[in-house]
């Protein structure tokens, strides 16, 4: 699970902006979850790619090399959709169906336990950095703590991945 190093790059500062966050006006407010939700978006692009570099390595010394190659520059292509239909479906049909079975499951066992779903937070979480980068705008109806939790999910969503490349 070399692809979770990535994590604390993220985690480290959240602990400081939970503190800082709540203090002040809304405005600066939306820049702090602006930041936040572009870091913790490419945490998650930089361990996407580490997991399919990781797989395509365990298949051979050339595949890898031939896959690391291409994650170059990963780009922010890596919603749902495009786990599955850019970086999944290459590999073949049943790495598309474990992955979204998978999802499906902690998506059930999220929304039981936490009162949200795993697919429509990491989504979230990629609206808001999208809109934050292209626009310099977050959502109106995005705040902290939705980002926080996008994040959370996007961690469950890189399990869900290397759990369905094994």
């Amino acid at each position: 699970m070399a692809y979770t190093t990535h994590f604390s790059l993220v985690d480290d500062v959240a602990k400081h902006l939970d503190e800082v966050v709540a203090g002040v006006d809304p405005f600066l407010q939306s820049r702090y979850v602006g930041f936040y939700s572009v870091a913790s978006a490419a945490v998650v692009e930089l361990a996407v790619k580490d997991i399919i570099v990781a797989f395509a390595s365990s298949h051979g010394k050339l595949f890898g090399d031939y896959c690391r190659s291409k994650y170059e520059r990963i780009n922010g292509k890596v919603s749902y959709d495009d786990l599955c239909k850019d970086h999944l479906k290459p590999f073949g049909q049943v790495y598309v169906k474990r992955f979204k079975r998978i999802v499906r499951a902690a998506d059930y066992y999220f929304l039981k336990t936490h009162n949200y779903s795993v697919k429509k937070s990491y989504e979230t979480l990629f609206t808001c950095r999208h809109s934050f980068a292209h626009q310099g705008l977050v959502p109106e109806q995005i705040s902290f703590d939705d980002v926080k939790t996008g994040y959370v999910c996007g961690k469950v969503m890189l399990a869900c991945l290397e759990r369905a490349l094994r």
